[in-house]
């Protein structure tokens, strides 16, 4: 997989000029700010390490919030081939939590690829603090039925593991899954619509359960699931609308995990009638 090492700064320093962030009121005396700079990296790699971003993403989303205090803001950069940078205040405290994802737009979704987390970031006035955030791969453990009947009802699951540390409840908020018997694995093909089977969360694994279509003859049925990250990752200070919310979808066709397929076989059940004139 073509990538780019990938680490995002996080610099926490004293207010003293002006915020990069329009969405902030002027900052309080005792505020600092998180400066976040954001190094695309000077070098391809072919590498498989897990610190990467890949090279057709988009932007970054950047969350930073306070576990007991229930401070929130994001901040989003566009990757452009340079060092990027975003100021943001901050209340003075300690304890923060640093998120960034990586994602790339797709039929009108931020979908993320990579992500990474700093824990307990201390924020003081007239203190500068430097946090690396090496972003990484979530990775996809399916498990479920491998075949059915048509018209049979099927149960899949998909585990995500890695990303960096972001899998929390403070994560991800529902899931759908998406269906079809043609292939769409290429990244570049449309994710089929929502056939109505929503799944059950449990922190970061996701169970599906639908309706085998009414084939004729074994048909593979290609699936994946289509995860939204919860509001507190919300960017409304985007231009584009589509941009707002980010997604994942699992298993991930953008960082060349394969769909799941279960197989659709009408002869694989029923009751067969033989008749003789004996």
């Amino acid at each position: 997989m073509r990538g780019r090492v990938f680490v995002v700064l996080a610099i926490v320093a004293f207010a003293l000029g002006g915020c990069t962030s329009p969405w902030w009121s002027s900052p309080k005396e005792d505020d600092g700010i998180i400066r976040i700079v954001v190094n695309p990296g000077e070098t391809e790699s072919m590498s498989a390490e897990p610190k990467l971003i890949p090279a057709d993403a988009d932007s970054v989303r950047i969350r930073v919030w306070h576990p007991i205090s229930g401070y929130n803001t994001v901040a989003t950069v566009s990757l452009n081939g340079t060092s990027e940078g975003v100021d943001i205040h901050v209340p003075q405290d300690t304890g923060y939590v640093v998120d960034v994802v990586s994602y790339v737009l797709r039929d009108g979704r931020a979908l993320a690829l990579t992500g990474g987390r700093a824990r307990n970031v201390d924020v003081e006035a007239k203190v500068i603090t430097t946090v690396a955030v090496a972003l990484q791969t979530w990775e996809t453990e399916s498990a479920g039925d491998e075949s059915t009947e048509p018209e049979d009802t099927y149960t899949v699951g998909f585990t995500l593991t890695d990303g960096g540390g972001l899998l929390t409840e403070q994560t991800f908020n529902g899931a759908t899954l998406h269906t079809s018997v043609d292939d769409f694995q290429n990244s570049s093909d449309s994710l089929p619509l929502f056939p109505g089977s929503a799944g059950i969360q449990e922190i970061n694994r996701f169970t599906f359960s639908g309706v085998a279509p009414a084939v004729t003859e074994e048909t593979t049925l290609y699936m994946c699931g289509l995860v939204q990250f919860t509001q507190n990752w919300k960017d409304t200070s985007l231009a584009d609308r589509d941009e707002h919310v980010l997604y994942i979808e699992i298993p991930n066709r953008h960082m060349d995990e394969d769909l799941y397929e279960l197989t659709v076989d009408p002869s694989a059940g029923g009751l067969v009638v033989e008749i003789s004139d004996l």
